[in-house]
């Protein structure tokens, strides 16, 4: 897809991840992998509250890494991006286009004109003589798009893509990839978690296609406010204390503050996996053969030591 160089910029609430790469034939070579501590109040839940502020920043991240690409991609997570399930009539392309515009407007609470609108054939139903499509619509806000695209406009970049996290992972799970050096086999439905700073993504992916995705308002800084509260400490000051001094596997009776430090940290996990059962419960409801073979698990909150063994157990 991608024969030159292409930047991809991932602009999150406390992180920026930016990845300098390209792709030849099946494999995709990465130049620089950068992760930058996103400027205060610069973004919330997607949205670009300084967009001066973020452009004047990546400026400078890009020239201080002697970054050359000037194509680029952008990926965002945020709660305003809806994301919806269909079954729609049997439609050509070019019709099944205006039917979906139909439904999002009777069905989703959205003014249609403040949206873009995109959609992806999930499935083909076929009862009797009838058949039916099964359809993932995503509605993402103008207004987030149209940000994106100043910026990248004032940085005197070429937009190639502006996509949701979710649906730029699960590009991901397709045939031949490998995983933690494990082959991923498409007959496999797998959920990724991205356990993110402010929101949980959960995602299920079958076939290379994001089946179902919802992001969980709860975040490693649930953490971080806990500890600081709790040990007078600055938010960065915990953060780093929930990184080097969490590990359930080490756990020390004896030792008050490790054992207060593994109680709030457990604590917090507890609602993220209960939270995380009820969008796999969710789901279930709906597809009675659902099952998860693999989880992967990915984002800052991810480095917490022993956190893949409690989730394995749960």
């Amino acid at each position: 897809m991608f024969d030159k160089r292409v930047i991809s910029v991932d602009l999150g609430n406390a992180y920026t991840k930016i990845i300098e790469g390209k792709q030849i034939r099946d494999t995709v070579l990465v130049n620089q992998a950068i992760k930058i501590k996103t400027p205060d109040n610069s973004v919330e839940n997607g949205k670009l509250i300084n967009k001066e502020k973020i452009k004047n920043f990546l400026n400078n991240v890009i020239k201080e890494n002697k970054i050359k690409s000037k194509k680029v991609v952008f990926t965002i997570q945020s709660t305003s991006v809806i994301t919806r399930e269909m079954i729609l009539p049997y439609a050509k392309p070019n019709e099944l286009e205006n039917i979906v515009k139909n439904e999002v407007e009777q069905y989703l609470p959205i003014m249609l004109d403040d949206y873009v609108i995109q959609f992806m054939i999930l499935d083909e139903i076929k009862e009797e003589r009838n058949k039916q499509l099964k359809v993932q619509v995503t509605a993402l806000p103008k207004y987030i798009i149209e940000a994106c695209l100043d910026i990248i406009k004032d940085l005197k970049l070429k937009p190639l893509a502006l996509d949701i996290n979710s649906n730029s992972v699960s590009k991901l799970f397709n045939k031949g990839l490998k995983i933690n050096d494990e082959k991923y086999s498409n007959d496999k439905t797998v959920a990724t978690i991205d356990l993110g700073h402010n929101y949980i993504n959960v995602n299920i992916i079958k076939d290379g296609k994001s089946l179902f995705s919802r992001v969980i308002t709860k975040g490693g800084k649930d953490i971080d406010i806990r500890l600081a509260n709790s040990f007078n400490l600055s938010l960065e000051d915990a953060e780093r204390r929930k990184i080097n001094n969490y590990n359930i596997d080490e756990f020390e009776a004896d030792d008050i503050t490790s054992s207060m430090l593994n109680e709030i940290v457990n604590n917090t996990i507890d609602e993220w996996i209960n939270e995380i059962g009820r969008v796999f419960q969710y789901y279930m409801s709906r597809e009675r053969n659902f099952k998860i073979d693999m989880i992967y698990l990915y984002g800052g909150s991810s480095k917490l030591k022993g956190l893949e063994n409690i989730l394995a157990e749960q």
